[in-house]
């Protein structure tokens, strides 16, 4: 049975696992850790990956999202809750209502299918098709249900699949559970990018880096269980050492490091800062490596001079 029929259904999943791709350090190129000389934050016994931002005016919560968790991690800690709030809007990555649409569709279809005759077959090179087609059969697929989709759109497909037989739903997911929360306490909601721009960070990777990112992702796969389980258990305690040495080592991709996490990072700034000039408390949820390392959020903040505090 082939799994294109299924692409439109699978489209919130698809995008949120593409943030889930970095979390869990698949894609995550040359990650540059803080030394704790270098992050300091003021941080309490029992943190979790959140983060109080000050300035004179405002008040500005980061909270570190993991896009998919399993339905036994609910209900968070509390601290979570208090911020959320506390908060008069929410601003998230990106609009998930989007998601779903039909516009969103038409995207993923347009960016993540070759409507020009190639396939799999005519794109990679014979080493790399055997090698992800011994891949997939490990995992109990079949090359052939994948042969339309590009390269980048493959590896997230399956690790989607993956993550679902594990349990692991975009729905459970700590962006998915405020925006619904923020739904249903009418609270404003900002999205940063949108889902054409999500997609565009890997639908632009060249034909080379799409066949490393497809052979990568498929190599890591077979110990998803333990990474994802490992990552879910650091985030939890809101361990950062832990987390970012979860996250470290894929150093041979700096550039997709660049446009994907770093470029981003700098792109959101004015947005927290400007949050950070409004008299309301706002609360800000990224992807956890988003606010990790030297270049995450939270350390640039405190670079420019604002007061952070771990939760």
């Amino acid at each position: 049975m082939s799994y294109l029929p299924k692409v439109k259904a699978m489209i919130p999943c698809i995008v949120r696992t593409l943030g889930m791709l970095l979390v869990v350090g698949l894609v995550c190129s040359h990650t540059i850790l803080a030394s704790d000389g270098e992050q300091e934050v003021l941080r309490t016994r029992d943190s979790k990956i959140l983060w109080k931002v000050q300035s004179p005016q405002n008040t500005v919560y980061l909270a570190g999202s993991i896009h998919v968790l399993q339905e036994h991690h609910y209900p968070l800690h509390h601290v979570f809750d208090d911020a959320f709030n506390e908060s008069s809007r929410v601003i998230f990555e990106v609009d998930l209502d989007e998601l779903s649409s039909p516009l969103a569709q038409m995207h993923m279809v347009k960016k993540g299918l070759y409507l020009n005759g190639e396939t799999l077959v005519s794109v990679l090179s014979p080493e790399s098709y055997g090698i992800a087609k011994g891949n997939l059969t490990t995992l109990g697929l079949k090359i052939e249900n994948f042969h339309r989709m590009k390269p980048w759109m493959t590896a997230t497909a399956v690790m989607a699949l993956e993550l679902q037989k594990l349990g692991f739903e975009s729905a459970y997911g700590v962006d998915r559970h405020f925006f619904e929360k923020a739904q249903a306490t009418g609270k404003a909601i900002q999205g940063l990018e949108t889902v054409e721009f999500q997609l565009d960070l890997f639908a632009k990777l060249s034909p080379s880096m799409q066949e490393k990112f497809l052979l990568q992702t498929l190599e890591e796969l077979k110990s998803l269980g333990p990474q994802v389980s490992e990552m879910v258990k650091a985030w939890k305690k809101g361990n950062v050492q832990e987390l970012e040495a979860l996250l470290a080592g894929m150093d041979e991709y700096p550039e997709l490091n660049q446009a994907i996490v770093i470029d981003r990072n700098h792109d959101w700034l004015p947005h927290v800062e400007q949050a950070l000039r409004e008299t309301e408390p706002v609360f800000i949820v990224v992807g956890a490596l988003h606010l990790l390392g030297k270049e995450g959020l939270v350390a640039i903040l405190k670079e420019k001079g604002y007061e952070v505090q771990q939760l």
